[in-house]
Order: structure tokens, then C-alpha cells, then sequence
């Protein structure tokens, strides 16, 4: 009797999913995250206290001595978390896309946020470079490089934290609005938090300020509001 009231209940519509089955790919991208950031700790010390650094004490990173950088095992690493985060964001853009409980589209958010991460990476490494060319600041364009990679692995922490508290509060299919909402949120703030630590950078090095604007506005922020109109 029960299964025919549920039934009639739902005539026509989808049966609700559980929040494990909306979240289930993207708790698998959290999973490997998660992996990720044991390896960067365990593995990669000096990458994973310049991460920690650039979220609190930023000058510090800009201070180090030269045998505090990083090697190119924990920076391949960031790099690789970094991709995680956009395959993690897609998945999330992909549950609000979804007008029927099928996950495919979920799948698809996941396999071109990979894309689309994998190819601002590329293109920023190629403008930055010319950037660094035009203007004679090879530091400074070398800190925003190195800026964004570790601001994205607290990116990754932030959406894995969303995730996992999604899962705790039984948020699922029918909020799936709600939660891409969230998710622009986190989005917004690291956004503004990343700009901020590129503007003391500009500072910090006296660039002139015509070109520091140019380079934020030009690199940063343009993109990013292309991102929201295609994304939000």
C-alpha cells in the first residue's frame, strides 16, 4: 500500500533522489582532493606551507629564501588539485543543469570543467608570460603565477567542504538551485580574496599602477565575469 501511495504520489515525475545519489560523483572528486591534499602535506612540505602561507601571511611567501621554494613535485601537485577544483565546480554546475534525476549531465559538468580548467591554466601560463615581456616585471608576474596556484588548492578545500556539507544536510535533487547558488558564493569570495592578494603584490613591488589595473582587470577579472555570464 505504501509503494502505491509513493507511486501515485510521484505520477509522472521522477522519484526524488537521495542526496548520496545526486552527490555521488562529486564526492568521488572530493575523494581524490582529498588524496591529493595528503600527498601535497605529506610529500611536498615546502609547496604546502607556501598554500598555507598565501591564505594568511602572504609577505611571508614573498620573504622566503630561495631554498623555501617549491619543487616542481609539490607544483605539479597544486596544478593537479587546481584541475580538481574545476572538474569538482563542473560537476556542481552539472546537478543544477540536470532537469531529470539521469546524472549524465553531472558527468559532463565534471568532464568540461577538467577542460575548461586545464585550458585557463595553459592560457594563463601563455599571457602571463607575455605579460611579464610587455612590462619588464618578471617577479611580479611570476608571484600572480604563483598566487593563483595556491589560492586555488584552498579553492578545492572550499568546494569539498560545500560538498560535505550538502551531504550533512540531506540537501539533494530539489535544492539543486540552491546549491549552485552556494557554490557562486564560495566562487565570488575566493575570486575577491585572489584579487586582493594580487593588488598587494602590485604593491608590494611598486609596479606602476596603470599597468597593475590593466593586469588584473585584463587577466582576472574580465575573465572571470565571461566565466559567470556563460557559467551563472
Amino acid at each position: 500500500m505504501e509503494f502505491l501511495n509513493l507511486r501515485s504520489m510521484f505520477e509522472g515525475q521522477p522519484l526524488p533522489l537521495a542526496p548520496l545519489d545526486v552527490f555521488s560523483l562529486c564526492l568521488w572528486i572530493a575523494l581524490f582532493g582529498v588524496l591529493a591534499t595528503v600527498l601535497l602535506r605529506v610529500r611536498f612540505d615546502r609547496e604546502w606551507t607556501l598554500t598555507i602561507w598565501s591564505g594568511f601571511q602572504v609577505k611571508r611567501v614573498w620573504q622566503r629564501m630561495s631554498d623555501e621554494s617549491a619543487r616542481t613535485g609539490g607544483t605539479l601537485t597544486s596544478h593537479g588539485m587546481g584541475l580538481i577544483a574545476w572538474s569538482l565546480l563542473g560537476s556542481l554546475w552539472g546537478v543544477q543543469l540536470s532537469e531529470t534525476v539521469g546524472l549524465e549531465r553531472i558527468g559532463h559538468g565534471a568532464f568540461w570543467g577538467l577542460v575548461l580548467g586545464f585550458t585557463v591554466l595553459v592560457l594563463k601560463n601563455i599571457t602571463h608570460w607575455i605579460g611579464a615581456w610587455l612590462t619588464l616585471e618578471n617577479e611580479t608576474i611570476a608571484r600572480g603565477l604563483e598566487l593563483d596556484r595556491h589560492l586555488r588548492n584552498w579553492f578545492l578545500w572550499a568546494l569539498i567542504a560545500l560538498v560535505v556539507w550538502e551531504m550533512d544536510q540531506g540537501h539533494g535533487f530539489t535544492n539543486r538551485f540552491e546549491i549552485w547558488n552556494r557554490t557562486l558564493a564560495i566562487w565570488w569570495i575566493w575570486l575577491g580574496i585572489k584579487w586582493l592578494r594580487q593588488f598587494q603584490c602590485i604593491l608590494d613591488k611598486q609596479v606602476h599602477f596603470g599597468w597593475g589595473i590593466a593586469y588584473i582587470c585584463t587577466l582576472e577579472i574580465g575573465p572571470a565575469f565571461w566565466l559567470y555570464q556563460k557559467w551563472g
